[in-house]
């Protein structure tokens, strides 16, 4: 996993980028969590930050065909942005939040980001997707 970094304690940008492969999640929320952690972000900003990386980064793992995913965590003016980004060699389209039925086992990542997000979205160009969420540290 590389790492690229420019924070301060009050906040700033850190950037992780690690081969697709599910072993990476529980590695990449840790990391997400220590750092929110390092900028004294409230307990709930942080909850909803950890349960947002991993449904973003599971859904790159499992949804594309990138060889690596970018992931990518900012604090400003008391706003958490993160982002996670898939590169492939195919053109990808914007991820919609499923409504599954109750007895499904998945398909509720981004209705979960966009419950606990003050904002989400997308940003798509002809050969990566990043997904976002904000929150009010």
């Amino acid at each position: 996993m590389t790492t690229m970094t420019a924070t301060t304690k009050a906040g700033g940008t850190r950037t992780w980028a690690f081969p697709r492969r599910a072993q990476f999640i529980p590695d990449t929320r840790h990391r997400v969590e220590a750092l929110l952690q390092t900028w004294e972000c409230a307990t709930e900003t942080v909850d909803a930050a950890m349960l947002i990386v991993t449904e973003l980064v599971t859904n790159a793992v499992q949804h594309t065909d990138a060889s690596e995913i970018i992931c990518t965590v900012g604090l400003r003016s008391d706003v958490v942005t993160v982002s996670v980004t898939d590169t492939g060699d195919v053109i990808h389209s914007a991820p919609v939040p499923a409504q599954p039925d109750g007895l499904e086992e998945s398909g509720r990542g981004l209705v979960l980001v966009s419950a606990l997000a003050t904002d989400w979205g997308t940003c798509l160009t002809a050969s990566s997707r990043e997904v976002w969420a904000r929150l009010t540290s």
